[in-house]
């Protein structure tokens, strides 16, 4: 067991840092290569620290893919929840605008997400994986479109299951698009080039789908 700072009789301070630099690690390798072939001998090498450490402070691998997956979505989902609790018609806008901000600091994360997403859930291996998929996604809370639509503020001829798929496209092919594609379109996806595109997938999103702000207030 590795040791570490005491900080009484039998209770190890954990070192937030060394467990930060296993979760970048872990992002950093996860999104270029399939899981299977990421071993923690190879995580533990890139963060500087002892394998050991990672059965310790995250008890297996797959622990430790599960903290650094949930790490890097929470911005975006915290924001989902608040967004569908009070059922605004910017919610939309607010959870792609911040989609966009965490994926500019971590460009290849929607790439491991397509692939968690493609794993075979008939192999037992693949079980925990499909687990994570589902508990991160939380495919209720997704549903915002059906509470727009129920609150009136989507358009009358707009299919809310539709829209949702819009949304998510506009969210995640950006992200998935090969970097062949972008070269020949001379597409550079720098931070502000991302702020930019954020906005005006807002604007379609505004304008295709919600209805005119003056249209919702002569209805009230």
């Amino acid at each position: 067991m590795p040791t570490e700072k005491s900080t009484g009789p039998g209770r190890p301070a954990k070192d937030t840092q060394k467990q930060s630099r296993l979760i970048n690690a872990a992002r950093a390798l996860f999104t270029e290569d399939d899981y299977d072939k990421v071993s923690t001998r190879k995580i533990a090498l890139k963060a500087g620290v002892d394998p050991a450490l990672i059965r310790y402070y995250f008890g297996s691998k797959m622990q430790l893919f599960a903290a650094m997956v949930r790490e890097t979505t929470a911005p975006v989902f915290a924001r989902m929840q608040e967004m569908q609790s009070q059922s605004l018609p910017d919610g939309p806008a607010q959870i792609l605008r911040t989609y966009y901000q965490v994926m500019a600091e971590n460009p290849d994360f929607p790439k491991l997400i397509f692939r968690l997403a493609s794993v075979d859930t008939n192999e037992d291996k693949n079980k925990d994986l499909w687990q994570l998929l589902l508990d991160i996604m939380r495919p209720q809370e997704m549903d915002l479109f059906e509470q727009l639509k129920k609150a009136g503020l989507l358009r009358d001829n707009i299919d809310p299951v539709c829209a949702r798929m819009s949304f998510i496209s506009l969210m995640v092919f950006p992200f998935l698009m090969p970097d062949n594609f972008k070269k020949i379109h001379n597409i550079k996806f720098t931070d502000e080039f991302l702020a930019r595109l954020a906005e005006q997938n807002i604007q379609l999103l505004s304008l295709g789908l919600l209805k005119p702000q003056d249209e919702n207030n002569h209805g009230k």
